[in-house]
């Protein structure tokens, strides 16, 4: 299948199936990633989503592709504004944080202000009343990974989920009570 074809189908709803069979299409073209990550911020909502669904096919299938590829997630998440695509973007970034604990120190230290970035994102979607919870999930998750590296980040979660479970939605509550029974802080989902 050529890649405009691919690129097509991407505009209509998909099942789970076919977005992995994308993915593996994707994956074997040359520009196929490249072209995902452009259309994951395109204006289309639709379109961001799905080509965003489809990438994590691609870079959660691959520990390898997933290593190439982080640095560009972590540049891209705090640019997001489509929460389906900060869903997929935040998932594979967490992947990729749980996968590579032994070696975050040091590249955490080149990318300082990226990863500043990245956390000041990610507290601000989990004060947000119109971000859903999969991607508060997701943002706690990085958070406490994160706090191994930054004891500010440490410290200060605690008090940001006891912060949003106040009024919250049992879709909050729940997330909240898995995160505590799974123990994230040493990056375990």
């Amino acid at each position: 299948m050529d890649i405009d074809n691919l690129t097509e189908r991407l505009k209509y709803s998909l099942r789970k199936s076919e977005v992995q069979q994308l993915a593996s299409f994707f994956s074997a073209h040359p520009k196929g990633i490249d072209i995902l990550f452009e259309l994951s911020i395109s204006g289309s909502n639709e379109l961001a989503f799905h080509a965003a669904w489809v990438l994590e096919g691609c870079l959660i299938g691959s520990r390898s592709l997933l290593d190439v590829y982080a640095d560009r997630v972590l540049a891209l998440i705090p640019e997001l504004r489509n929460n389906s695509v900060r869903r997929h973007f935040c998932k594979l970034f967490k992947t990729w944080l749980a996968t590579n604990q032994s070696k975050l120190s040091g590249w955490i230290d080149t990318r300082n202000g990226k990863v500043e970035r990245l956390i000041e994102a990610c507290y601000d979607w989990l004060l947000s009343n119109d971000v859903p919870v999969s991607v508060k999930a997701h943002c706690i998750e990085i958070l406490s990974i994160m706090s191994n590296h930054y004891p500010w980040i440490a410290e200060e979660l605690p008090n940001t989920i006891r912060l949003i479970q106040i009024d919250s939605t049992p879709g909050i509550k729940a997330m909240v009570r898995r995160i505590k029974k799974t123990g994230t802080r040493n990056g375990k989902a």
